[in-house]
């Protein structure tokens, strides 16, 4: 057979049989490995703890519904009142007066989102950039989308969908009572006292279901806004403690110092042991800080 095909590359000039040999082998071996190193790219880059905390959230043709409160007016019996009025203020200097604020006008905007939201939002977005997903992003109505269940969702705040999701989603490792939150099984309770806050980021998964659910919200207002930001700061932390697993975080802020002074206070449940041998570091930094002691 190689003198047939020596016989065919006459023309190049080269008559050396072991040349012809490894350019054959090379044709074969090199697309072989390069394909084989893809697939080991796309394997490892799947197990990075970034990703696997998003597992089943990443593909490019997966939808993801993001909900919150979606506030509208209301009289004083809470009575959904649509001929509402708002003001944007802004700096409007003037010459006797440099501190003077000016106002713009706005009618009919319902719904209109909180600033603590609007903060937890943007840090949930900032995640979803930061491993990849940028598409396929939606607005969840809480009336038209109301019965999406089937997709990965992200609830920010104690809305109605965080409440009906908090029903249909197992584990959930908190529960809301009478405006406390409280580490189930654990009697250990967080409240919103002046000055003080307290939020959860919780992932969970729809009963039956593979698509993940994040639950993130506080008592008040800085605490949702510090949810987003403790997650955002932890994300790649708990990936590696809990892999594609569910979680919950309990934090605390200080009203009157913002949601940079927020800090994790539980995490539940604690890891399973493969991923302490995995990644001892973080777990021992978290240890010292007895964010896995149960104890009040």
């Amino acid at each position: 057979m190689w003198d047939f095909i020596l016989k065919i590359l006459s023309f190049t000039g080269v008559e050396e049989k072991s040349v012809w040999q490894d350019v054959f082998i090379s044709a074969l071996i090199i697309p072989v490995m390069i394909y084989l190193g893809s697939k080991v790219l796309i394997w490892w880059n799947s197990r990075r703890p970034s990703r696997l905390v998003f597992k089943n959230c990443l593909k490019r043709d997966k939808n993801i519904f993001v909900f919150h409160s979606q506030m509208s007016g209301a009289d004083n019996a809470y009575n959904f009142n649509p001929d509402q009025k708002y003001i944007t203020r802004f700096p409007k200097p003037l010459p006797t007066d440099h501190t003077n604020l000016g106002i713009q006008k706005k009618l009919n905007i319902d719904p209109v989102l909180s600033e603590a939201e609007t903060e937890c939002l943007a840090d949930v977005y900032n995640i979803l950039g930061t491993v990849g997903k940028v598409g396929n992003i939606n607005f969840g109505d809480l009336i038209n989308d109301w019965n999406v269940w089937s997709t990965p969702i992200f609830s920010v705040g104690f809305n109605p969908k965080t409440h009906k999701l908090i029903e249909k989603c197992s584990p959930v490792y908190f529960k809301l009572d009478q405006g406390t939150l409280i580490i189930q099984d654990k009697g250990i309770v967080y409240n919103s006292v002046l000055p003080n806050d307290a939020g959860i980021v919780q992932k969970t998964f729809i009963k039956g279901a593979d698509n993940p659910t994040f639950i993130l919200a506080g008592l008040g207002t800085l605490g949702t806004s510090a949810a987003g930001y403790i997650f955002r700061h932890n994300f790649i932390k708990l990936g590696k403690l809990f892999s594609s697993k569910s979680f919950c975080i309990f934090l605390k802020v200080k009203i009157d110092e913002g949601k940079t002074s927020a800090c994790i206070d539980k995490i539940y449940p604690t890891p399973r042991w493969y991923r302490i041998i995995l990644y001892p570091l973080t777990y021992y930094n978290f240890k010292k800080k007895n964010i896995f002691k149960y104890v009040q």
